[in-house]
Formats: C-alpha cells, structure tokens, sequence
C-alpha cells in the first residue's frame, strides 16, 4: 500500500451526517414531495420520512432502490449509514468519558504523542480511542483482561520505578511494528541457523549486523523489534509468542554497550528456542529463576562454550592482550568477553571497559 493510500485509509472525520440529509436534497432537486418520491421508490411515505429526518437507517434493501431511483450507487448509500453509525457511537462514549482522565493518567501520553504513537491533541476521548487500538482493546475496562492474557514473565524487579502499564505499553509498541512485518509462521531449525550465523555478526558494526539480524530472523518467523525505551519501564528485553506461530524478541537499547546488546539478544533468542508458547520480560536489577538460569546457560554455551570459558576463567585472565586472544580464537567480539568476565566477578566492572563498543541510537562510538 502506497503512503497516499495509507493516509486515505486512515483518515477518520470527526463529523458525519445521516444520509436523509442528502436524499432530502436529491427530493428537493427532482421537484418531488416526499410522498411521490415514496410512490416511485416503492417506500412508504413514512419510511421515507423518517429517513429524512434522520430517526430510521438506510438498510441494503432501500439502498438498492434508492440507487434505481436516483442514480447514486447502494454502496454509498450504506457507507454513508456506516459513517453515520460510527460517528454515533463515538458521540456517545465521548458523553459516557468521565473516567478517561484517570484512566490515560496511567500511561505515557506524553513519551507515546513524542514518537507519533498517539495524536498530538488535547482531545482525551480521542487519545483514549487512539490508545485502545494501540494496546489492542475494545473498552478501557477490556484492559485488565488484555494483560492478562499477555502472560509474561517478569523476572522480579528490585526497581520500584517499574510500572506496568509503562511496561505493557512499550511491549504493545514492538508488537505493533512486529505485525507490519508480515512474518512466515515459526520455524525452528531456520532460527537456530539464523542465530548462529547472528553470533558471527558480532565484530560487525552497527550498519552491517542490524539489518542482517532482523532479516535472519524475520525469515524465520521471528520478529526482531528495536523499540526505544519509555519510562519507568527499565527493561532490557522480551522474548514472546503473539501468535501461535509467530514470536517478536524485542530490545530497548538501554543497553549502554555492545556485550549488554549482544547479550540480550541471545539470552531472548534461548527463551524463544527452548521455551516455546511462553513469555519473558528481562529487567535490569532483578533476579531470575530457573528459566532464566537455563537461557543464560544456553546463550553462554552458544557465545563461548560453558566448559571453554571455566578454562579461560581459571587463567584470572586480567590484561587486554589474554582477552582479545581469547576473543579472537572463537570469533567473538572482545567486549562481550570483558562483559562475561565482569558478571562471573573475575576481573572488576571498571577493568577492561575500554574494549567494549559504545551504543547509542543510530551511532556507535568506541569508549575511550
């Protein structure tokens, strides 16, 4: 679909009008009465009227002869009906709105009007409507439902920052980009392959791994969304189903440096592999349990193997030169080397930093 005719499918007025108004005016210009018109029609006088005046639709069957009668073609007729129809119902939630305010307080109206996720409009009736279809419900009230049956879980978060509408939001954000990517159902040995192939993309910059890992995973069923952080979310990642055969790993790049993205990444892509029909949040700060121990395990045996890193740990390995050898014999990038040794609490987190690739949005820049 081309991008005028996307605007034009998109276009919502905020008027309609009954489509008695026009047959009025078409009654008027032919020189009938109500009634003849009725006669030649064949309505009846009253049903004519009471389209007229607005309180009776125009159903199918008298488009079909309104169009004999005076040219104009049913299926205007029945979308003027629809327009009208639609316009009522917004009218009528736009008087039942008292708890809109409360309810748009809970979220990031602010952050979501910034990246053009909802209109740049005071209007609450129609940020609350644009939001509903943002999270993918019928009312306000469908919204407790709707999270349930996202079923994520969240590994326990010492923030107390964290909101979950913030959180649920953001993850609406990436499902809504996951969803325009027109994805082929889930194909598991096609993932492995393309994570595989993913992992030796990590001496790449930026420009060249990017579009390579979300085409990788896109042909495999798997969307992979970089979706920029909002607040009180402190979120690295999630790995999740929102189809039955179709997942999204999707990454905030709060990660400050490459071996957190990386990192992420893979420890996403083990959830999606080895824990089928479930879905995972990772935060920074908090605690795992079993599941998340499993990725981890997965993810280092993938990136340097669990056995081949016990070795290397033995050497207390503290100069760049051990660690860049190490990296280069294996094919990965030096700073996810420096990142695994700081967590295992061999070398300290300010040791070795200088090895590491600096992320920022759109621009890399190496750390001094």
């Amino acid at each position: 679909m081309t991008q005028a005719a996307q605007r034009q499918s998109d276009w919502s007025p905020d008027w309609a009008t009954h489509p008695g108004e026009h047959l009025a005016e078409y009654i008027e210009v032919r020189g009938w009465t109500q009634a003849e018109f009725a006669r030649i029609a064949g309505l009846t006088p009253k049903l004519v009227n009471t389209i007229v005046k607005g309180s009776n639709p125009v159903t199918p069957d008298t488009a079909v002869k309104l169009e004999r009668v005076l040219g104009l073609k049913a299926h205007v007729w029945t979308n003027l009906q629809s327009a009208w129809d639609l316009w009522q119902v917004r009218q009528n939630e736009r008087g039942e709105a008292s708890g809109t305010k409360s309810w748009l307080a809970q979220f990031p109206i602010k952050e979501l009007k910034a990246r053009g996720a909802l209109p740049d409009t005071r209007d609450e009736v129609c940020l609350a409507d644009s939001l509903m279809v943002l999270l993918g419900i019928g009312a306000p009230e469908a919204y407790k439902a709707k999270i349930g049956s996202l079923a994520v879980q969240h590994r326990q978060s010492k923030s107390k920052t964290a909101s979950s509408h913030h959180v649920f939001t953001w993850l609406m954000l990436g499902e809504r980009k996951a969803r325009d990517m027109d994805l082929p159902p889930y194909d598991e040995g096609r993932f492995r392959q393309a994570v595989a192939e993913i992992r030796s993309l990590t001496t790449e910059p930026p420009e060249v791994f990017e579009p390579r890992m979300i085409d990788l995973c896109r042909v495999s069923g798997v969307a992979l969304v970089f979706e920029k952080p909002i607040s009180k979310t402190c979120l690295f990642g999630s790995a999740r189903w929102f189809d039955t055969d179709r997942a999204i790993i999707q990454m905030s790049l709060r990660m400050k440096s490459n071996d957190h993205f990386w990192w992420t990444f893979f420890h996403e892509a083990a959830h999606i592999l080895l824990h089928r029909g479930r879905n995972f949040l990772d935060d920074e700060n908090a605690e795992g349990d079993g599941l998340e121990a499993e990725a981890d395990r997965w993810a280092e045996e993938l990136l340097v193997g669990v056995d081949r890193f016990r070795q290397f740990k033995t050497t207390r390995p503290c100069s760049a030169a051990a660690v860049i050898n190490f990296a280069s014999g294996i094919g990965l990038h030096p700073g996810i080397i420096v990142g695994m040794l700081q967590h295992a609490a061999v070398i300290p987190h300010r040791n070795l930093n200088r090895l590491k690739v600096r992320f920022e949005w759109n621009n890399v820049v190496v750390s001094e």
